[in-house]
C-alpha cells in the first residue's frame, strides 16, 4: 500500500472506526493476490452531513487530495459531495498515490450494520478493523467480477473449514448463530457429527430445506446415500 495513502487511513482511525474492505481485506484472510486500490468502510457517524465532514478534515490535512464521484469519479465538494455519498454510499480519494474508496455504504451491507460487522471483525495492529469471512462475501456478492467470484470461492473455503472443526463440538446455541449466518450442506454434514440431538436436528432442518430447493448433495446426506 502507498505510503501517503496508509498515512491517510491512519489519521481516520485514529478519530473513527474503520473497516478495511475490498482486495486488501481478502488478502488479509490469506488469498494470494494483487489489488491495485484500497478500499474502507468509515463509520457511518449519526448523518451524511456528519460523515462528509470528518471525511473532509481529514483531506484538509493532505495537500493535494481530492474527492470525486461517480458517475465517471469527477471532483465533488458541498452539497454536491452529500448528494453523492447519499446516493452512491461512497466517495474516492484522489492524490494518494492510488486510488482510496471510502465506503458509508458498502455493496449489500446497510450503514446500520456497521457495528454489526465490528462485532464479528478483528482488529488490525494499525487500528483498523478486518471483516470476518461471511461479511466480507457479502460485500463481494452481486457485483458481476470474475475477480469478486474467485474471491467469494476463497471466502468460502475460510468458512468452511472454520465450521468444519467447531460445529462438531459447538453448543446448540452457537450452531445457531453460526448456521444464521451461513449454511450449506458441507458444513451441516459436519454439524451430524456433533453429539447433541437439538444440533443434529437443528442441521436436519437445514439440509431439509435445502433439499426441497433441489440441492441434490443435502437430498443425498438425508437419504443417507453417497454424494453424487
Amino acid at each position: 500500500m502507498d505510503t501517503k495513502v496508509q498515512t491517510f487511513i491512519d489519521q481516520l482511525s485514529a478519530r473513527h472506526r474503520v473497516i478495511v474492505l475490498g482486495g486488501l481485506a481478502v488478502i488479509a484472510h490469506g488469498y494470494s493476490r494483487h489489488t491495485q486500490d484500497v478500499d474502507i468502510w468509515l463509520e457511518p457517524m449519526s448523518s451524511v452531513e456528519d460523515w462528509v465532514k470528518r471525511l473532509n478534515e481529514v483531506c484538509s490535512e493532505f495537500p493535494g487530495s481530492s474527492l470525486h464521484g461517480l458517475p465517471n469519479w469527477v471532483s465533488v465538494s458541498g452539497a454536491e459531495l452529500q448528494t453523492t455519498v447519499s446516493e452512491t454510499g461512497l466517495v474516492r480519494v484522489s492524490g494518494l498515490g492510488c486510488a482510496l474508496d471510502i465506503f458509508r455504504r458498502p455493496n449489500q451491507l446497510a450503514e446500520t450494520q456497521f457495528d454489526q460487522v465490528i462485532q464479528y471483525a478483528s482488529k488490525n495492529r494499525d487500528g483498523t478493523f478486518l471483516p470476518d469471512a461471511i461479511d466480507l462475501i457479502q460485500t463481494k456478492s452481486m457485483t458481476g467480477r470474475d475477480k469478486g467470484l474467485q474471491d467469494i470461492l476463497y471466502l468460502e473455503s475460510v468458512v468452511r473449514s472454520e465450521y468444519k472443526i467447531r460445529l462438531p463440538q459447538a453448543s446448540l446455541e452457537e450452531a445457531e448463530s453460526m448456521l444464521g449466518r451461513y449454511s450449506e450442506w458441507q458444513v451441516l454434514e459436519a454439524a451430524l457429527k456433533n453429539p447433541l440431538n437439538g444440533l443434529r436436528a437443528l442441521a436436519r432442518r437445514h439440509l431439509e430445506e435445502f433439499a426441497r430447493e433441489g440441492d441434490p448433495f443435502s437430498k443425498a446426506i438425508l437419504e443417507g446415500r453417497e454424494l453424487p
